[in-house]
């Protein structure tokens, strides 16, 4: 069974908060899910005109499934090499799918970033919109920093970035992990237990984590320790000196930075076979 972070309840924690940038992502469309429920696709960006200079990126939105890990092998045969930084803006999901994507991006020797994608002639409310999603291509839009986030499992997959980087208005947030009933006295609704990662004690699970945090150079004390401040149903907001002496970011963008990647004279020409 998959094991995921449960981040609903803890959405409503922060509604006050994030109400500015949350309404962007709010759909369009009545019938359409809400991002959190809509599953992790990956998009090929760019914002002008690469014959002379433009911004490149591979935006990740929506919720980490168990498919998302084979969804980015997919865009990654696409690329065929060429590196782009990976810029996530998602509720999290999956651990595992979250690990599986990190060690694929450190693989593939990609940066990461936390940010949010809008795509030209999207409606207000929906600034990603499927519809201009370009498949085996590339879409044209803008990415900002401000205001994005990466919570629950995205840090995990953020982390397979050597460079990961967040604005200083990005959130980043962390709670226990949600893989099954509470057990008493352990992770109890509403109570914080500093000692718990997850709802139920799970040795395994820990060291799984460990291991990975290790291989990606992040603090797996400071992780856990801020994973344990808040239970399932809340979420701890990681602040930037945290996130970086913990290893969770390796750089903070300036006001005058955003993601991505600065191509000089490139034209970016549609791949075959890109994830959607």
């Amino acid at each position: 069974m998959p094991i995921h972070f449960n981040l609903r309840s803890s959405f409503c924690l922060f509604t006050a908060v994030f109400f500015l940038s949350m309404i962007a992502a709010v759909p369009a469309g009545a019938g359409q899910k809400p991002l959190e429920d809509r599953p992790m696709d990956f998009a090929l960006v760019h914002d002008g005109n690469c014959k002379e200079t433009c911004i490149q990126w591979i935006s990740a939105e929506g919720a980490i499934t168990s498919d998302t890990p084979k969804r980015f092998k997919t865009l990654l045969r696409s690329l065929k090499g060429r590196k782009f930084p990976v810029v996530f803006q998602s509720y999290g999901g999956d651990v595992e799918a979250a690990l599986s994507i990190g060690r694929m991006i450190r693989a593939a020797g990609f940066e990461t970033a936390i940010g949010r994608t809008r795509l030209n002639d999207c409606p207000m409310l929906e600034p990603r919109c499927a519809q201009k999603i370009v498949k085996n291509g590339w879409s044209v839009g803008e990415v900002h920093a401000g205001g994005a986030y990466c919570f629950s499992a995205c840090p995990l997959a953020l982390a397979g970035g050597k460079v990961r980087a967040a604005g200083a208005t990005s959130d980043i947030g962390l709670h226990q992990i949600t893989n099954g009933r509470k057990n008493s006295g352990y992770g109890t609704a509403g109570r914080r237990n500093l000692d718990a990662i997850s709802t139920r004690s799970d040795p395994l699970l820990k060291r799984m984590l460990s291991i990975y945090l290790d291989e990606m150079g992040v603090s797996r004390d400071d992780v856990f320790a801020m994973m344990g401040l808040a239970t399932p149903d809340g979420l701890y907001r990681v602040q930037n000196a945290e996130a970086l002496r913990s290893g969770v970011i390796t750089k903070v963008f300036s006001d005058t930075e955003e993601p991505g990647y600065v191509s000089h004279a490139a034209d970016p020409q549609a791949s075959e076979d890109v994830a959607q």
